[in-house]
């Protein structure tokens, strides 16, 4: 791997400071990892986006005028937490609301769904729009559904401009709405890409070999190719967004050309010319044409074709003056200068009073306050005793090993995720648990419920992507059911994850309408007969180990079991049957921790 960088530790902040100093008219938070305007105006509804980092210019990069108020940068593929979510929602909320737009990606829709209801308890008015444009991904009542990708530009873009013009909430809304009810892309890749964490490429690829119908996360395409032409690969996109939009001759369109990050201008432009020829003797106009890197995917060689069916409002709202980093034009005019003139107007009768925001310095003082808030040092109370129950100090000690196998595996567990995912998954999940370890003093000990409901706090703010929300929320709902216990039989082991897997299927419910259940290849698959068999082998009066050895058994087969089933939920959904053949990578992970946390815990 030949990176700019210094450590993937700190590459995200390393680049949003970057982007900060060459816009100054952007700050950083860096202790939320969130980009957003200096000069907030609390008398227009705001406008927050984000996601996983790796996809830039978005999403910091459509932060300015007529755009983003905010983008809150996950880690590399991975959305950020929900935590993360919630204080942008705060630090940016005006007084005609706020909304979200949010790529349709299980991470994404679980972060910012909870971060929006924090928020709501907190008085802040939000809503959100879900952006699902991409055509390669089959929408299906079993899935998450089609996956949010370049189109979403457009809907930032067009989202912008209603709010700058003081559009209510409901207005934005609607248009964003209609922007995403309106656009359809489709991608294809020529290479993978490189997680810098990973150090190697998602999935190889032969030299005459393509990806066809890609994600923005090198997620698998509808099926892999040999490499076809420009001109061909123009007469197979180009129909199929016909189609779907349901376009007629001589609607008007505006057209993205968007580069995954390793593709030469040059090429996009190629493919600009092959793209528009068929549209135009297609009887389709083109009344805007962008090309450039706009939603790419690290350094992955490939692009994707966007098409927007236009009316004259779009149109309007699509023209209206914008100055982000990434997408500038308009303002010049007569009309340009009037609206810069009201605004300043505006601003000097403190109509649009600015927000206070986060810099590096003042962050830094934040941080410090809050360590100091923070300082409480638990202790843990007695040593670990395990027999036919674990004590407290014991299952604390437990969590620990917990958090070194997670970590341990984190590579493995990404390569295990990059068959029909994007690869982030073991970083996801070992970012979390490395803080946890790292904040391990300041965790409640006082008994097993306290500390679980300390630790998922940390899960839940730190792990990356949806291991965040799912995986806090198991704490947390396992620590309900434990209580103030100060020490547990394998029966309540049984109900602590039982009780995990009802709070999991409450997040998703939340998120998607339905929780996850056994057959819809995720982690479910592998934690409810784990729970359900432990709760067997009590039953049947099994000794403490070598009941968590038949759950651990159980969990293992459960995600064998998930090679033979097309994913209906997560982000495996999105590829169907191309999932087929290989295991969950949350179900294998859950299989490689309950067996490692049981091999040791037999050693006491």
């Amino acid at each position: 791997m030949k990176k700019i960088m210094n450590k993937a530790e700190t590459f995200v902040y390393d680049m949003c400071y970057g982007i900060a100093k060459a816009h100054p008219e952007l700050a950083f938070d860096a202790k939320n990892k969130v980009l957003l305007k200096k000069d907030l105006n609390k008398n227009k509804v705001s406008l927050i986006s984000g996601g996983g980092s790796g996809h830039e210019p978005a999403h910091g990069g459509f932060v300015g005028k007529g755009m983003l108020d905010a983008a809150v940068c996950g880690d590399v593929f991975a959305s950020p937490s929900q935590i993360q979510v919630y204080n942008a929602l705060t630090a940016t909320a005006s007084d005609k609301g706020t909304l979200m737009i949010v790529k349709n990606y299980s991470g994404d829709c679980m972060n910012f769904n909870n971060a929006a209801a924090l928020a709501a308890e907190d008085g802040v008015k939000v809503d959100a729009v879900y952006v699902n444009d991409d055509i390669a991904v089959k929408d299906s009542l079993y899935t998450v559904g089609r996956r949010g990708v370049a189109g979403t530009v457009f809907v930032h873009k067009i989202a912008g401009a209603a709010a700058e013009q003081g559009k209510s909430l409901s207005e934005v809304k609607s248009v964003a709405q209609k922007t995403i009810d309106n656009v359809r892309s489709f991608g294809f890749a020529l290479t993978s890409c490189t997680v810098p964490a990973k150090g190697s490429p998602t999935f190889e690829l032969g030299a005459d070999e393509m990806e066809f119908g890609v994600g923005i996360h090198g997620e698998p395409g509808r099926k892999r190719e040999k490499i076809q032409t420009a001109d061909e690969l123009a007469k197979r996109i180009v129909p199929d967004l016909i189609e779907d939009l349901k376009l007629k001759k001589s609607e008007e369109i505006a057209l993205l050309i968007n580069g995954f990050g390793g593709t030469p201008l040059q090429e996009l432009y190629i493919l600009n010319n092959s793209v528009s020829t068929v549209l135009e003797a297609k009887g389709i106009v083109i009344y805007k044409t962008l090309v450039g890197n706009y939603m790419t995917s690290i350094d992955m060689a490939g692009a994707s074709v966007s098409v927007l069916r236009l009316d004259a409002e779009l149109k309007t709202l699509l023209d209206y003056p914008v100055d982000a980093p990434a997408l500038k034009w308009g303002g010049t005019g007569d009309a340009g200068v009037y609206i810069e003139a009201i605004q300043a107007l505006a601003k000097a009768l403190n109509i649009t009073p600015s927000s206070p925001v986060a810099t590096p310095k003042t962050v830094a003082k934040e941080t410090k306050k809050d360590a100091k808030a923070s300082a409480a040092v638990y202790e843990v109370k007695g040593k670990p005793v395990v027999g036919e129950t674990i004590n407290t100090a014991a299952f604390i000690k437990w969590i620990d090993i917990m958090a070194d196998i997670i970590i341990k595996n984190e590579i493995h567990f990404c390569e295990m995720d990059s068959v029909a995912g994007d690869g982030d998954f073991g970083m996801s999940i070992a970012k979390g648990f490395r803080q946890l370890k790292a904040d391990w003093a300041s965790r409640e000990k006082s008994n097993i419920g306290a500390f679980l409901k300390s630790s998922g706090e940390i899960i839940m703010e730190y792990c990356g992507g949806a291991s965040g929300p799912i995986w806090g929320s198991a704490f947390r709902g396992a620590a309900k059911a434990a209580g103030d216990k100060e020490e547990v039989s394998l029966s309540d082991i049984g109900v602590l994850l039982q009780a995990a897997v009802k709070a999991i299927q409450a997040t998703g419910e939340r998120s998607f309408g339905r929780g996850a259940v056994v057959g819809d290849k995720t982690l479910i698959d592998a934690l409810v007969p784990c729970a359900d068999t432990i709760i067997e082998a009590a039953k049947k009066g099994s000794k403490l180990i070598a009941g968590l050895e038949k759950g651990a058994a159980a969990a293992v087969k459960g995600a064998e079991n998930t090679k033979l089933i097309a994913a209906r939920m997560g982000r495996a959904g999105t590829v169907g049957d191309r999932s087929i053949g290989y295991p969950d990578a949350g179900a294998y992970g859950l299989g490689v921790i309950f067996t490692e946390m049981t091999a040791n815990i037999k050693k006491w």
